[in-house]
């Protein structure tokens, strides 16, 4: 089972209680964020109401009992910056997928790579031997955070997704890391 806890040197992440103050602290964040974050993530358009965030955070939680998935909530200062997610877990085949996103007055400072790198440790210490990453091609900041990582750019998956917001077919680069590309020493 996965730490509900992990600290970094910046940050730290931690398993978000499903209550309204969290919830309402994490909608606010990502409402001041919308506009850049809307063009990438498909559910901030549907998200319009701390209720809606409760919702999630509540159906997130009872994922975690059932180890379906672990959204971390990423925190600098005690004040919260953004969500890390492991996703798409298959512990059967070993393999997770990183999905995340930042609060807009935190991004280009390095704090997505470290939470990136916290909870990709936390996962190959619990058996993982693969992590995914998917970014749209043109999110360049998303797709940075993973190349500066040293995950492996395996390709482009063509029109996988369309957009209803853009009203265009969106390519999707796929990242991965496996156990044995980490640096030994």
């Amino acid at each position: 089972m996965l730490k509900e806890k992990i600290s970094g040197q910046r940050i730290s992440l931690t398993r978000p209680l499903p209550d309204k103050k969290t919830a309402g602290i994490i909608f606010n964040s990502m409402d001041k964020s919308r506009k850049a974050l809307s063009p990438w993530l498909y559910w901030v358009n549907d998200t319009q109401s701390p209720d809606d965030t409760l919702r999630f955070l509540e159906e997130v939680d009872q994922d975690w009992n059932d180890q379906k998935q672990f959204v971390y909530a990423i925190s600098f200062q005690n004040n919260f910056i953004g969500l890390i997610s492991a996703i798409c877990v298959s512990w059967r085949h070993k393999r997770v997928e990183i999905g995340y996103w930042l609060d807009t007055d935190y991004t280009g400072q390095g704090f997505m790579r470290e939470a990136v790198s916290l909870l990709e440790k936390e996962l190959f210490a619990n058996g993982f031997n693969r992590i995914v990453i998917h970014t749209d091609v043109l999110n360049t900041k998303s797709a940075n955070v993973a190349r500066k990582l040293g995950y492996v750019h395996e390709g482009v998956l063509r029109q996988e997704r369309y957009s209803e917001t853009q009203g265009r077919f969106r390519d999707t680069n796929v990242f991965s890391k496996l156990k044995s590309d980490l640096k030994e020493g």
